[in-house]
């Protein structure tokens, strides 16, 4: 418990601070997809959801996010569901107040709340389950419109740095459509 309020108290510190020198305070929803298997070994891949809020700063050609999601991961005969939070910060190319892309990459932690393993020994796998480290891949688009809202769409690759249970690796693809606004109603520049 305490390293997971160090994680969360750590991530809204790092992100007060670069919107401190912000040009510009993004909040948002996202929701979508999780497409996600096991590693060593190997297991077929399974589909989840994942949802969730995010809170950006962004300055200059760039923002940085912290967020937090209920996520769904695993593969073949095992579905751990995780509270996660991470950073990640990126470039942003394209139009002011128009059509903009972000590529990113940054580091997110995973607390497994719940974990459902009917094909598995439970005791031995759901008993076993561990916080996961990983770090996000990805590309964002989406459409700025006038009043400073944001609808996108965001696909990500997580790398893991840490076993799901029992030495066993989640890999994960996170597809979601994002809805943002920025503070103000004034899209960044």
């Amino acid at each position: 418990p305490n390293m997971r309020i160090g994680v969360i108290v750590a991530s809204v510190l790092f992100t007060a601070t670069s919107a401190a020198s912000a040009q510009g305070i993004i909040t948002g929803l996202t929701a979508g997809a999780t497409y996600s298997d096991f590693q060593y070994p190997d297991t077929k891949s399974r589909w989840g959801f994942s949802g969730g809020l995010f809170a950006g700063a962004a300055s200059g050609r760039s923002l940085t996010t912290l967020e937090v999601n209920y996520t769904q991961k695993g593969g073949e005969g095992a579905r751990i569901d995780y509270v996660e939070t991470g950073v990640n910060a990126g470039a942003v190319v394209g139009r002011p107040g128009g059509q903009r892309a972000r590529f990113y990459g940054g580091i997110m932690v995973a607390f497994p709340v719940k974990c459902d393993a009917p094909n598995a020994p439970l005791v031995a796998f759901c008993d076993n389950t561990n916080t996961e480290w990983g770090s996000p891949l990805g590309f964002m688009f989406g459409q700025w419109n006038t009043k400073g809202g944001f609808v996108g769409l965001d696909v990500r690759y997580t790398f893991p740095w840490s076993d799901a249970s029992l030495g066993v690796n989640n890999q994960m693809w996170k597809f979601s459509v994002i809805y943002g606004r920025a503070k103000g109603g004034v899209y960044p520049r």
